[in-house]
């Protein structure tokens, strides 16, 4: 159990907070509204103080001296790196770790230096958008996609279609229709609630099946979708820290076209850009978008800062031809009403989630994504210890007795991917993809992955 004070009740620390108080560890959330506390207290045991994160008398209070962590995630980026600096140079707190939004804190070019705030490390939503919506693009078909390993290892979900070949078979049919591809299915979701996959299990249309493989055996996607031409034209709805750093980085390969609203901040995010051109207009406007080729538009990625909108714009955008729609939105009840009206919906409370849950858990664990609605997780735990101070080295998986709510994927070994079978044994230093149903089960793995006091 780990004491982790958390910075900032809004969306994004509350969730934290009940996913790491779930997991067992004592939690305490200071914000300066006190209705979001009453609001969390009232859905969560743990303990809240109301207050400025960045005032030292408040971190006192809240017990920040005794903290193995803070996490600091409040509506201001300024109160996160002073938050994070107190906690450390005051309160010598081990580990800081701080969410911070514009990227003119997050390059060396402009001067800003974490060791300065005594940040150990920075999350940020913008970056880790970016590159999400990112490998959505370059995977045509798919609704998510996680890398793991450096890239070694690809997680792709997908959503059946009738049409389609797993539509109504089993899954152990599906090395008939692809013989020489090497993939599995990690699990499955029905209705929103998640299937542990065997070979028995019956795949059907809407089924959202999330598939481990490595790059090169993803070329099964093409099997799995309507034939698509390569996307080339994309439109942005949004010059914000998002969608300026998106069309930047789609520059080189896409078409790319950029509308904000605002003139000043239009005017200066063309001048960042190169071959992205910027229209200062109203996205919302069916005239502006028709005179846009809308019709000939291969991705609508609407990344404001406003969910209305960016519903609005995508539903208009889709309706008048574009070919794929994607839509940042940060409400959950939203994201629930449009989830199938629209082709990608991304919550950067989720993806931000993720990212933070890598940090706080056990040192084993590299890497976290959630899946579905936030109850089911996929890891990369690394292998630690020997036969002698491991659970792990030299055991089967046949050996371990897992319950079907943990499911292993793939093991990857001197940079080699191994995808997982009963009979694969354990060494020190596999990482290991692990699709979890239910998130009780992070206590069982970590135990399980933990080693004897005499691997130090």
């Amino acid at each position: 159990m780990k004491k982790i004070t958390v910075f900032g009740g809004g969306a994004v620390g509350s969730s934290l907070a009940k996913i790491l108080s779930d997991d067992g560890n004592d939690i305490t959330v200071i914000d300066n509204i006190e209705t979001t506390l009453n609001d969390l207290k009232e859905k969560i045991d743990i303990k809240t103080v109301h207050g400025n994160a960045a005032h030292p008398t408040i971190q006192r209070l809240a017990g920040v001296q005794d903290c193995d962590m803070i996490i600091a995630v409040t509506a201001s980026d300024e109160v996160n790196m002073v938050s994070c600096q107190i906690a450390k140079q005051l309160f010598n707190v081990p580990r800081t770790v701080a969410r911070l939004r514009p990227n003119e804190y997050l390059t060396e070019e402009d001067g800003f230096d974490n060791d300065f705030f005594s940040i150990d490390e920075v999350i940020s939503p913008g970056l880790l958008l970016t590159e999400y919506i990112q490998n959505i693009m370059a995977h045509p078909g798919c609704f998510q996609f996680f890398q793991f390993s450096g890239g070694l290892v690809q997680v792709v979900a997908v959503k059946v279609l009738s049409e389609g070949p797993l539509a109504n078979k089993k899954l152990s049919d599906f090395r008939i229709h692809l013989p020489n591809v090497n993939v599995r299915v990690g699990i499955i979701f029905r209705d929103g609630k998640p299937i542990y996959p065997t070979g028995e299990t019956v795949v059907r249309t809407d089924d959202e099946v999330f598939f481990i493989a490595t790059e090169e055996n993803m070329r099964f996607m093409g099997e799995l979708r309507k034939p698509e031409g390569r996307a080339h034209n994309v439109m942005i709805a949004g010059g914000g820290n998002v969608g300026s750093a998106l069309s930047r980085n789609l520059e080189p390969s896409y078409s790319v076209k950029l509308v904000e609203k605002d003139k000043s901040r239009s005017k200066q995010v063309a001048e960042k850009l190169s071959s992205t051109v910027v229209l200062n207009d109203d996205i919302s406007d069916e005239n502006f978008l028709r005179d846009e080729n809308i019709a000939d538009v291969d991705y609508f990625c609407a990344v404001t800062n406003d969910d209305q909108m960016n519903i609005l714009s995508s539903k208009l955008s889709k309706e008048m031809g574009a070919k794929k729609t994607i839509a940042i939105i940060n409400k959950s009840s939203y994201r629930t009403l449009v989830s199938k009206e629209l082709d990608i919906v991304v919550s950067p409370a989720d993806i931000t989630i993720s990212s933070l849950l890598a940090s706080v858990r056990s040192s084993d664990i590299v890497k976290v994504h959630s899946l579905g609605r936030g109850d089911s997780e996929v890891l990369e735990v690394v292998v630690h210890g020997d036969k002698n101070t491991s659970k792990l080295v030299g055991k089967k998986i046949s050996e371990l007795n897992l319950p079907q709510t943990i499911n292993f994927g793939a093991i990857v070994r001197n940079k080699k991917v191994i995808l997982t079978n009963e009979d694969i044994e354990f060494a020190p230093g596999d990482h290991v993809i692990i699709f979890t149903l239910n998130k009780k089960d992070i206590s069982v793995i970590e135990k399980l992955f933990q080693v004897e006091v005499g691997f130090f």
